[in-house]
């Protein structure tokens, strides 16, 4: 007689479904090893071009690191871990996948590991639908110290969305739990200056991006840098505006959409200059906020719910605070 083991499973049915929301109930998932069906995630999906790259190359890292199955059920997303052992891991994303998007993916369940993880990425380093390797090195991760959760990212070449073959390596660190404090709030904010990177395309444009953002962001020119990328596999233009905030560098960037998820060459002016000038409006209207963006505090909501921190008042409705409160 062949008996059916039936794995129950926590459902979630998403109103405000994004994939910030989707990755990280699946991260929180493989941390506590809790099967999840993620009701309407898998149309969510697939009505976006530029998430189904990423997608498939998160479904593929799973797979490849014994991480459980994730699979699609009509229009949900089911997701069975399995036990993930800290350790050597090597990934490697395609040209359309930000590998920081699986970095966020990994980090709880190694956090919680009881050794040092390493893990070597091959993919894409910079691009317009996530963070970059930056990113996660300066800001992300000198916040998550605060409440005890060490990593580092070091960039060894820069790969942008299109092209990819980048590297970078990872080291997560088992977690030394603690409560913080408002970790979002800063006594001082300074401009400390912005770097204008370019990788396969003439430095005209650089030029170009350097005048523009002295003109409207209001900053010294000398506090403007170029850097003409050599070590890369195609075209790439990245802005990155440095705030130090007390004692960490908080980086707002805006890496340039040079390529659809097909791989064709899309650049447009109009549009060029659009998300330049939306990257100088959130800049100015950060320096002048007494918090940050709230992308970023559901990034780190996760930690402070492990280490009962407070929760930001404008968090408490959030889909994924639920998620924590069901998991653990």
């Amino acid at each position: 007689m062949c008996s059916l083991m039936i794995i129950k499973m926590k459902e979630f049915n998403f109103k405000d479904i994004n994939w910030q929301l989707i990755r990280g109930t699946l991260a929180l998932s493989l941390m506590t090893n809790e099967p999840v069906l993620l009701n309407g995630a898998y149309d969510y999906v697939a009505a976006s071009h530029d998430i189904i790259p990423l997608y498939h190359d998160l479904k593929s890292s799973i797979a490849e690191t014994g991480a459980g199955i994730l699979t699609e059920t009509g229009g949900d997303l089911a997701y069975r871990p399995e036990p993930l052992e800290p350790g050597t891991l090597n990934i490697s994303t395609g040209k359309f996948t930000p590998l920081s998007e699986i970095e966020l993916f990994f980090l709880p369940a190694l956090f919680a590991g009881n050794f040092r993880s390493v893990i070597h990425y091959e993919g894409v380093t910079h691009s317009h639908l996530s963070y970059s390797t930056t990113f996660l090195k300066e800001t992300l991760f000198s916040l998550l110290e605060k409440t005890g959760h060490y990593a580092s990212m070091n960039l060894k070449r820069f790969g942008f969305y299109g092209s990819g073959g980048g590297i970078a390596e990872s080291r997560v660190y088992p977690a030394e739990p603690r409560s913080a404090g408002d970790i979002f709030h800063f006594n001082e904010k300074k401009i400390e200056g912005v770097k204008i990177l370019v990788s396969g395309m003439n430095m005209e444009i650089a030029v170009r991006e350097k005048e523009f953002i002295k003109r409207n962001l209001g900053i010294d020119e000398s506090r403007i840098s170029t850097l003409e990328i050599a070590d890369s596999n195609g075209f790439g233009n990245s802005i990155q505006v440095y705030v130090r905030c007390d004692d960490m560098n908080f980086i707002l960037s805006r890496d340039m959409e040079l390529y659809n998820s097909n791989g064709d060459f899309i650049f447009d002016e109009s549009l060029y200059y659009s998300s330049l000038t939306d990257l100088l409006e959130k800049s100015a209207l950060f320096m002048k906020s007494d918090t940050v963006p709230e992308s970023i505090k559901l990034e780190v909501l996760p930690y402070l719910y492990i280490t009962k921190s407070p929760i930001p008042s404008e968090l408490k409705d959030s889909s994924l605070l639920r998620v924590c409160k069901e998991l653990f």
